[in-house]
């Protein structure tokens, strides 16, 4: 739904059918999967691809949606499907958030490990690379 309480004086209509396409492709991820997709990565890698479609009135507000459903609808869903493509194709990329609102919910959603667990981790786990790499072997 489009929002126009904003204390902006234009809207980029492209950027609420994204979102709104963002938002029923979420909804079909199993659960597991779609607490590690970051929505601004997907939604930024769509909008990135696709026209801004601004308007600063009703009328035109009016316009661009129906411009959008008409001639936009197919290619933005390709472009999300692209970008959850993308985005799970890079799921361990490091990524700052620009919002505080943002940082505040990826740190409370991670708890960090006791040392116990750190340390059963380190004993259970020892990788040695010469059993896997030699130099001078060709693979």
């Amino acid at each position: 739904m489009i929002q126009t309480n904003s204390k902006k004086k234009y809207l980029n209509i492209m950027e609420e059918m994204v979102a709104e396409e963002v938002n029923r492709k979420m909804t079909l991820l199993p659960e597991k999967l779609a607490k590690y997709i970051k929505r601004a990565d997907v939604e930024t890698y769509a909008l990135n691809r696709l026209p801004p479609l601004y308007a600063s009135s009703k009328e035109g507000l009016q316009f661009q949606i129906k411009k959008a459903q008409k001639d936009y609808e197919k290619k933005i869903a390709l472009v999300v499907h692209h970008a959850f493509a993308a985005v799970q194709r890079d799921i361990l990329r490091k990524s700052t958030p620009l919002f505080k609102e943002e940082i505040k919910k990826v740190s409370s959603s991670t708890a960090k490990p006791t040392s116990e667990t750190q340390k059963s981790t380190n004993q259970n786990y020892s990788w040695h690379h010469s059993s896997y790499y030699r130099p001078g072997c060709a693979r």
